[in-house]
């Protein structure tokens, strides 16, 4: 049995989360669950046992059914937040995609093999500034990613809640 490294530890959570970033023709690839105001990356919990960069190749296979390959980490980040009514204390991975197969068209919405709790869009660059996104440095990194792996302590200004 796989478990997700988040441990409850009552009023706060603790989380490792890892993500991707796949840019196609001056779109990036982001997804929005229903119930939440904002977008974020593609990714998802690290399982026990499994390394960040394994984590994002399974949840983009998971996600969206295509294979896609870890190229090298953009962002190690420490993240603090407000989700639901509860403080995260979150460790974050974030590695740039390669669409191995080249299987993911670069416009439009992607299907899921999720069930439908999120929506996929390919957003173009120039309007990234202009989304609701979490973590919210994203909006000014996106459009001009480090050519190497940069360590981040982010704290969030906005609290998220939901529907």
């Amino acid at each position: 049995m796989t478990q997700d490294l988040t441990v409850d530890l009552g009023e706060q959570m603790l989380n490792c989360r890892t993500a991707g970033i796949i840019v196609k023709d001056n779109h990036v690839l982001m997804h929005k669950n229903k119930k939440d105001p904002f977008w974020t990356l593609i990714g998802g919990r690290i399982q026990l046992g499994e390394d960040s960069a394994q984590a994002v190749e399974r949840e983009f296979e998971e996600e969206l059914g295509v294979p896609a390959k870890a190229e090298r980490l953009l962002w190690s980040v420490e993240n603090f937040f407000i989700y639901k009514g509860r403080p995260y204390h979150e460790f974050s991975f974030i590695y740039l995609m390669q669409d191995v197969e080249n299987r993911l068209p670069g416009t439009g919405e992607v299907i899921s093999l999720e069930s439908g709790e999120f929506h996929y869009e390919w957003v173009p660059l120039e309007k990234i500034e202009e989304l609701p996104i979490k973590p919210d440095f994203l909006r000014g990194k996106l459009v001009n990613l480090p050519s190497a792996s940069m360590h981040l302590i982010h704290k969030e200004t906005f609290v998220a809640e939901t529907k």
